[in-house]
């Protein structure tokens, strides 16, 4: 007995050490209240999306196992949030906390991750294609309906959801939701960047890979699309994509530096040289040669962009736009009564 209470002491730290059924939530991602303009914290956002690709099990509970099959496998990255693909039981309307949300957010507190859950939802006796959200915890923090659903939608009584598209704060930041359709019309875009969605999710039966691309350089943003067909992608603020699923893998993932800004050369190039000479691997700058433009990431959780811009006095890129308009503008003469 003695000797086995000795063990037992010695063992004791290493036992601390084992992993438990949830990850914890890593140091760039603690709940920390933060000014969304000089954040404290620089925030490594692990994404992870999924394909249905190739599944062709009934619609309903059969879909949702084959789907929560590649979800699992996507586990393996640790995710910080996972996005699944547009009414990815293609089932019949459920309400929002119904069978496929409660089974969502059973994983999402298992895996300690986000999960963005698109469903056909009913309400107040309409329905809507929506995407659900579900925290760490597993609780349905928010909802996005789809603003813009098509003919074929219309006809089969999916109401459109509010014109204003609504902005989702996690302990990362704040994101958006799109859905499929959606993606024509881009000032449902420029709105979500404007209220500071730092990636925006794009649940959708097809990829819509140029207007993403577009979209991501257009809006300087972070986009991961979750496909019924076809692939799933995350596209970088530059539009370039980041990683994409495929015939081997059907999901993909990715770790964002969400504080990623864009800038113009001008002004910038010695700047830029005198960041990385001080900061090294903290940061990651990278240029585009044939568009006169380089992106600054930080890959440290305690240096954030915001920090950089300061110390640096550097312009970002909208800024610069912003402010060369404003100069032009000044100068250009006034408009005559017998003009306007």
């Amino acid at each position: 007995m003695k000797k086995f209470l000795i063990v037992l002491i010695l063992l004791t730290p290493l036992l601390l050490l084992l992993p438990t059924g949830k990850h914890t939530l890593s140091k760039t991602n603690a709940a920390v209240k933060q000014d969304p303009i000089k954040p404290k914290t620089n925030y490594l956002v692990r994404v992870a999306t999924i394909s249905q690709d190739g599944i062709d099990e009934k619609p309903g509970k059969p879909r949702l196992d084959a789907t929560m099959t590649r979800l699992n496998r996507a586990a393996a990255f640790l995710p910080d949030i996972v996005c699944l693909p547009e009414t990815l039981t293609r089932g019949k309307p459920e309400n929002v906390t119904g069978p496929t949300t409660k089974r969502l957010s059973k994983w999402a507190s298992e895996h300690s991750c986000y999960v963005i859950c698109p469903i056909i939802t009913r309400s107040e006796g309409r329905l809507f294609n929506s995407a659900v959200l579900i925290d760490r915890q597993g609780k349905i923090v928010g909802k996005y309906d789809k603003i813009r659903p098509t003919e074929g939608e219309l006809a089969r009584s999916i109401y459109p959801g509010k014109i204003d598209p609504p902005v989702f704060q996690t302990d990362f930041g704040k994101i958006g939701i799109q859905i499929c359709f959606d993606v024509n019309w881009h000032t449902q875009w420029k709105q979500l960047k404007k209220k500071g969605a730092d990636i925006i999710f794009f649940p959708s039966a097809y990829p819509a890979a140029r207007q993403l691309k577009t979209l991501a350089w257009l809006n300087q943003c972070f986009i991961v699309s979750s496909t019924l067909t076809r692939p799933s992608s995350i596209y970088d603020i530059t539009g370039e994509i980041i990683e994409t699923t495929g015939k081997y893998r059907h999901w993909a993932g990715a770790e964002l530096p969400v504080g990623k800004r864009l800038f113009e050369i001008d002004f910038h190039i010695g700047k830029m040289r005198k960041i990385k000479q001080k900061y090294g691997s903290k940061v990651n700058i990278q240029w585009y040669h044939d568009d006169d433009l380089v992106s600054l990431a930080s890959l440290d959780t305690d240096l954030t962009v915001p920090d950089l811009i300061d110390e640096f006095e550097l312009t970002p890129h909208p800024d610069y736009i912003q402010r060369a308009q404003n100069a032009q503008d000044k100068l250009r003469p006034a408009k005559t009564p017998s003009q306007q």
